[in-house]
C-alpha cells in the first residue's frame, strides 16, 4: 500500500513516490528552480560560485539548495564553493559527509573517552557486588 504523507513544501497531501516527499506540484518546481541553479552553474564563469552569489543570480530558496547539495543534485566536485556548511564549525563539508573531518575527530575522540569511562563504571560496579556478595 502506498504511503500517504504530507508535502515537505505545500504541506497538501500525496502520495509518496520513492524518496521524494514532496507532491508532483512541488517536484516539477523543484526541478524547475534546479535546472536555473545547474544552468547558472554549469557557465564557465559562474563554476566557482559560492551558495551566496547562486543566491543573488537566481533568486532560488537557500534551503534548496542545501537539499540539493545533500541529495546530490548538485555535487560539490563539480563546483567546489557549493559546499554546505559544517553545523558544528562552519568549515565547507564535502560531498556527502555531515561533519568536517576535525569536528569527526573530536566526536569520535569524545565517544572512546565516554566509552571508556562507562567500561570502568562497569567494572567498579560489578566488583562491588561480588564483594558485597562475598560479605554477606
Amino acid at each position: 500500500m502506498d504511503n500517504v504523507i504530507n508535502c515537505a513544501r505545500c504541506y497538501s497531501l500525496t502520495v509518496q513516490n520513492g524518496k521524494s516527499k514532496l507532491c508532483q506540484k512541488c517536484t516539477k518546481i523543484d526541478n524547475a528552480w534546479l535546472e536555473v541553479v545547474l544552468n547558472y552553474l554549469r557557465k564557465r564563469e559562474n563554476r566557482m560560485a559560492t551558495i551566496v552569489q547562486v543566491l543573488n543570480a537566481t533568486a532560488v530558496n537557500e534551503d534548496w539548495i542545501y537539499e540539493w547539495v545533500r541529495q546530490g543534485k548538485i555535487l560539490q566536485r563539480h563546483f567546489p564553493n557549493m559546499g554546505i556548511p559544517c553545523p558544528k564549525c562552519g568549515e565547507n563539508l564535502t560531498d556527502g559527509v555531515s561533519l568536517c573531518i576535525s569536528c569527526k575527530g573530536i566526536m569520535v575522540r569524545d565517544l572512546n573517552e565516554v566509552k571508556i569511562g562507562e567500561d570502568k563504571s562497569v567494572n567498579h560496579a560489578s566488583a562491588f557486588l561480588v564483594k558485597n556478595h562475598n560479605n554477606e
